[in-house]
């Protein structure tokens, strides 16, 4: 396999149609190729600047391409080319903003470093030729960069994230997440103001409809093949089209959208209103308390894969009894609670004798042990998804001690959380 060819021919198809650009690095960040001109090479490369650790940590940890953005919310995409477990080169194609960049907030960023007016205006100007990419166009490119440099095929479920970015820096607007985000028609459009007038519709968002109830179809049937159908809907659309001078807020826009429609799916499958309705609230806070476009985009994947499960979970429960099945739901929806026995019992109207012996029958677990796994199942969310301390986790999830968490986490998933969390966490 000619991985130098491969990319020759890769870099050259992109260049057709995005000035975006290919860069190729030493294990130390070492520059060793780029189709860059060589008078923006020097400003480009400065985004990039005390990345290479974080860089290492991800080569390291999964051999699956990284999407980062780092200062003023530049995208970029970064792959490793391995020689058996010896890491020879990092491939980057970047950067990239994923929507219309705003002119005034790249401005008072620039002026809260400190600059002097000649660098501002250089940075400036670099800024003005960086090509606007949607974020969906960005991860197909990643799918493509890792195909050249390993000829595997892969999904783009399977993409790792990562927010590098200078707090110090600005959010580009047009931000995209998996399942719904800018348009790509609009997030390729001009720097311009927005019209006014009212767009004529006919023709718009051609073959969505259609890849969209598949997936609807596939939440309420608790389907664990939905990410071809999503995978399809994003190659046609990448959601909402409107301009934004915030990319964080437009992400966080488009998820609550995906969020709706997947959690009236997920009822129409059989899941308990209560448990979609509070899985809507967990979730959109989720997305509130995030930061970035990369935490967005895993927020959107854990929440798709987790409302999935428990619809799968939910039709294959037929068996168990309505009080049994309301017990359930009632747990599920206050996992972070204190939960007794008799507390629940006493809600099915049942002696706390009998209700234990008929929760056991028909789930095959203990009130307590059942209780655990909830408890467990939402750790395993928090520390592949979240940067909450352990401690702090073991508290939200009402553990009487960290020590208790510790040990139950240990007994349950045969691991510690920390070695679980460096196992699998995704930010």
């Amino acid at each position: 396999m000619d991985i130098e060819k491969n990319l020759e021919l890769f870099q050259e198809l992109i260049s057709c149609g995005h000035n975006v650009y290919l860069w190729s690095y030493a294990p130390d960040m070492s520059l060793l190729h780029t189709n860059c001109p060589p008078e923006r090479i020097g400003s480009d490369s400065l985004f990039l600047i005390r990345q290479n650790e974080i860089l290492m940590h991800h080569a390291q940890a999964g051999r699956r391409p990284l999407i980062f953005d780092t200062s003023m919310d530049l995208l970029w995409i970064a792959d490793f080319e391995w020689e058996h477990d010896v890491l020879k080169k990092i491939h980057m194609i970047g950067p990239a903003f994923s929507g219309n960049n705003s002119y005034q907030k790249v401005k008072e960023t620039l002026d809260r470093k400190n600059l002097s007016v000649q660098s501002k205006l250089s940075v400036l100007r670099q800024l003005d030729d960086i090509a606007i990419l949607p974020t969906n166009l960005m991860f197909q490119f990643a799918v493509m960069l890792h195909y050249c440099i390993t000829g595997e095929k892969i999904s783009s479920q399977e993409l790792q994230y990562a927010s590098l970015a200078d707090k110090e820096g600005i959010s580009a607007p047009g931000a995209n997440v998996p399942g719904k985000s800018a348009d790509a028609h609009g997030a390729n459009a001009s720097r311009e103001t927005s019209d006014t007038h009212i767009p004529d519709p006919s023709g718009e968002h051609p073959g969505i409809w259609p890849l969209e109830q598949a997936l609807l179809n596939m939440i309420r049937e608790g389907n664990p093949n939905y990410k071809e159908a999503l995978a399809k809907s994003e190659s046609l659309s990448s959601g909402l089209r409107y301009r934004s001078t915030d990319a964080v807020r437009h992400a966080k826009n488009n998820l609550l959208v995906l969020l709706t429609l997947c959690s009236r799916a997920a009822i129409d499958g059989g899941l308990s209103p209560s448990i979609a309705y509070t899985l809507q609230d967990y979730y959109t806070q989720r997305s509130e308390d995030a930061g970035t476009i990369s935490e967005i985009a895993i927020l959107s994947q854990t929440l798709l894969e987790d409302i999935i499960s428990r619809v799968h979970q939910a039709r294959q429960n037929t068996h168990i009894s309505g009080p049994v099945q309301d017990c359930c739901n009632y747990i599920t929806a206050h996992i972070t609670e204190k939960l007794s026995i008799a507390f629940l019992a006493q809600r099915t109207g049942y002696t706390e004798y009998y209700f234990s012996r008929k929760f056991k029958q028909e789930t095959g677990l203990s009130i307590s042990e059942y209780i655990k796994r909830e408890k467990v199942k939402r750790a395993r969310l928090l520390l592949g998804t979240t940067t909450m301390s352990i401690s702090d986790i073991s508290s939200e999830l009402s553990f009487s001690s960290y020590n208790y968490f510790s040990d139950t986490f240990q007994k349950m998933t045969g691991c510690s959380p920390s070695e679980y969390r460096r196992q699998h966490l995704k930010i």
